[in-house]
């Protein structure tokens, strides 16, 4: 007996999260050409208070307030420090002490992460075609890292580095699953702008001394070219994105687009610099697509019970 599949068909939101996790791929190695002249916390803290100063002139010239109500105020300032100052502390100092390849994987790890949250917190229900999709993806990640010369290893050297990014992608995770409940009340851009400038300014203490001694005028235009890319595209305007397909499908089915993005990473690696596609890179990418083909599936097949009774639409209340 054939086993009949569903045509998937593709959204609106699905053409703007492969916009995200594109951004994402290529800011992944600007960052790496612009750390050649900035030091990590720096860089940082340069591109977090210029991502957050656009967001909030973006809020301020569209909605023209940055009024919380007062009950979400403590949960704000939370997510502000564990998903920003904190998270991109860990971030920057894990990347310095681990490889490329194991921060791929244990990046590719988040969707998981995310929808185990998003279970536990009753945000949704996942159907095991879901399960199945999220840890197919995972497996697709380790196929495309596994390819590369100097893939995934866990070593002595390296052990420190994945420990911190580990907490920093558990951190990423809780962030996104505790936005779903705020983003019914309040936009993503007003989320996104207020996090980052409240995150933004905790951050600043971390890089104040290096920033103190930076040769700015040493720096080159293509490195500050980089960083303007990774503050205004990849943390000002693919946030937002990421926060307005998380209020309109959720948690899990926006984390598993992720998955994508050390694939695309790769790709532009082998067009920029030259790099070999692998065998195990093609085959990576057919799972990671079965994976999200999958947890598409076992995401529409869930409905989300809400206050009251009955089940949540798709489409969440929000401003």
């Amino acid at each position: 007996m054939l086993l009949k599949v569903k045509p998937l068909k593709l959204s609106a939101n699905d053409g703007l999260m492969l916009l995200v996790v594109m951004i994402w791929a290529v800011n992944l190695s600007l960052v790496k050409i612009a750390l050649r002249e900035f030091p990590p916390l720096p860089f940082n803290g340069i591109r977090l208070v210029l991502a957050a100063a656009v967001l909030l002139g973006w809020l301020l010239a569209s909605e023209k307030n940055l009024h919380f109500a007062r009950k979400d105020l403590p949960k704000i300032v939370f997510l502000s420090f564990s998903g920003y100052a904190l998270y991109q502390y860990l971030f920057i100092t894990g990347i310095d002490l681990t490889t490329a390849s194991n921060t791929a994987v244990i990046f590719g790890s988040s969707p998981i992460m995310i929808s185990l949250l998003s279970s536990f917190f009753k945000h949704e229900k996942i159907e095991p075609l879901g399960w199945l999709g999220i840890a197919l993806g995972f497996v697709g990640i380790y196929l495309v890292i596994s390819g590369r010369v100097g893939g995934f290893s866990l070593s002595r050297q390296t052990w420190k580095g994945d420990l911190l990014l580990f907490v920093a992608v558990f951190l990423w995770a809780h962030y996104s699953v505790s936005a779903r409940p705020l983003l019914k009340k309040y936009s993503p851009l007003k989320f996104s702008a207020v996090t980052m400038g409240l995150g933004a300014l905790m951050f600043i203490p971390f890089s104040v001394p290096r920033l103190l001694k930076l040769p700015y005028a040493a720096i080159s235009p293509s490195a500050w070219l980089c960083l303007l890319f990774s503050g205004i595209g990849a943390l000002s305007l693919a946030m937002v994105l990421w926060f307005y397909s998380v209020r309109k499908v959720g948690n899990s089915q926006t984390a598993v687009y992720s998955n994508l993005q050390p694939v695309l990473a790769v790709v532009f690696a082998h067009l920029l610099i030259g790099e070999t596609v692998t065998t195990s890179l093609l085959l990576g990418v057919a799972v990671i697509f079965v994976g999200v083909y999958f947890t598409r599936r076992g995401r529409n097949a869930a409905a989300e019970p809400v206050a009251g009774g009955g089940v949540q639409m798709k489409k969440p209340d929000g401003k």
